[in-house]
């Protein structure tokens, strides 16, 4: 994992004909780069916010050919070997192989300068070295505030940054308050609240969703447990209920369900009242890795929602091959209802079919009371949405269970 480090002025940083296997990038503050030449120190090059060194330790791994050292108080975020080889093994070859190529090219222009007399150098600007275009400048930019991003998502899980709301979910016809979906929330220690939408893609492309994920069902169960307990809920009464939802990235790793069990075990948790959300694009991208994984997950008592039904080009198709028991009906249908006749009929015959397949129905994004009649009418058993609850943090969503309680 990546990491930040601080350093004093006058601080080493790399020490030249050391061993290294890090590269840096400044966020904030100055440093030098030097080599001793003919018993000389030579200033190479002074470098600053956004600017990156010791980049060839993490292709060849050989000893430092330059010291840098901190001018004034620095701070840098370190790229590790590993993580840059992981990076470089998950791109396309003909990419890997060509930035393989020209590091080490440039190492070996470097080492040709170093074998010239002094008098033949000169000083490099490590910021404007090639005179670089404004869009190379912000690719440059961009891919920094992407490192950076990832590095502060790596340690969010660490550094308990994570918290879980819960959007209450209700019986359309009574009223009633069924259960809740748990939502992931960042709160950052500068940017503030980050929504999911921001960071849920990063940690999937990382794959820092998957102990994200482990922490999210964990924390969602216990929370549950607690909720149940103190409504003293008896155990095999399935309401209320705790909606996870599952990354398509998670469910590559066959552990998975094992790890689940494990997990409702440990917290003591009622399995049937456990409800994990897939996307509708897991079935239909890997159909038979999202077959095996909701067989499992069905086999320790939870059961298997599928979010965003409706956005996929082979929705109906999949429903008799998998044993699904609810069905998220996409926002974007509901929400349109009133203005596209035809998304009232797909909304419609969603329904229809699901209760032909003893399939239950979530209406997602229910705003209006308009909205909430009309499915009512078509005998869609429940919603969720900003007409009842926008999502809750968890000391709030118990209060409203105590209160509906009462």
């Amino acid at each position: 994992m990546n990491y930040q480090m601080n350093y004093p002025p006058g601080a080493t940083i790399i020490e030249e004909g050391a061993v290294g296997d890090c590269a840096y990038i400044i966020d904030k503050g100055l440093v030098e780069v030097s080599v001793f030449h003919e018993g000389e120190k030579i200033v190479l090059a002074t470098l600053s916010d956004g600017d990156i060194f010791g980049e060839m330790a993490l292709v060849s791994g050989d000893v430092r050919s330059a010291s840098v050292h901190a001018l004034t108080p620095t701070t840098v975020s370190v790229i590790c070997r590993p993580y840059f080889q992981e990076k470089l093994a998950q791109t396309d070859p003909i990419i890997a192989m060509l930035m393989r190529l020209l590091l080490a090219r440039f190492h070996e222009a470097r080492s040709k300068l170093l074998s010239l007399p002094k008098v033949c150098w000169s000083v490099i600007d490590g910021k404007n070295q090639l005179g670089s275009p404004d869009a190379e400048k912000e690719a440059h930019r961009e891919a920094l505030v992407r490192f950076k991003f990832i590095n502060d998502l790596q340690s969010a899980l660490a550094n308990q940054q994570f918290l879980l709301n819960y959007q209450p979910i209700y019986v359309i016809a009574t009223g009633t308050l069924a259960g809740f979906e748990a939502l992931i929330r960042w709160q950052h220690p500068q940017k503030g609240m980050i929504p999911p939408n921001q960071f849920i893609g990063i940690a999937e492309d990382t794959k820092e969703i998957v102990p994200i994920g482990y922490w999210v069902f964990e924390t969602a169960c216990r929370d549950l447990k607690t909720m149940r307990e103190t409504l003293a809920v008896e155990r095999d009464v399935e309401e209320p209920w705790m909606s996870v939802n599952v990354s398509p990235i998670q469910i590559n790793d066959r552990n998975l369900p094992q790890r689940f069990g494990q997990i409702l075990s440990n917290i003591g948790v009622d399995p049937h009242a456990i409800k994990v959300e897939l996307t509708e694009s897991v079935l239909i991208d890997n159909p038979q890795l999202a077959l095996t994984f909701i067989r499992e997950v069905k086999r320790l008592g939870m059961k298997v929602a599928v979010d965003d039904f409706g956005t996929g080009y082979s929705s109906l198709s999949y429903l008799h091959l998998f044993p699904i028991d609810i069905l998220k009906i996409d926002h974007t249908f509901v929400a349109s209802m009133f203005k596209d006749l035809r998304s009232r009929e797909i909304v419609n015959a969603i329904i229809a079919l699901s209760k032909n397949l003893n399939i239950d129905i979530i209406a997602e994004g229910v705003e209006t009371k308009e909205l909430e009649m009309v499915l009512n009418e078509l005998e869609c058993r429940y919603a969720q949405g900003f007409l009842y609850s926008k999502p809750l943090p968890y000391d709030q969503a118990m209060k409203l269970l105590l209160s509906l309680a009462a």
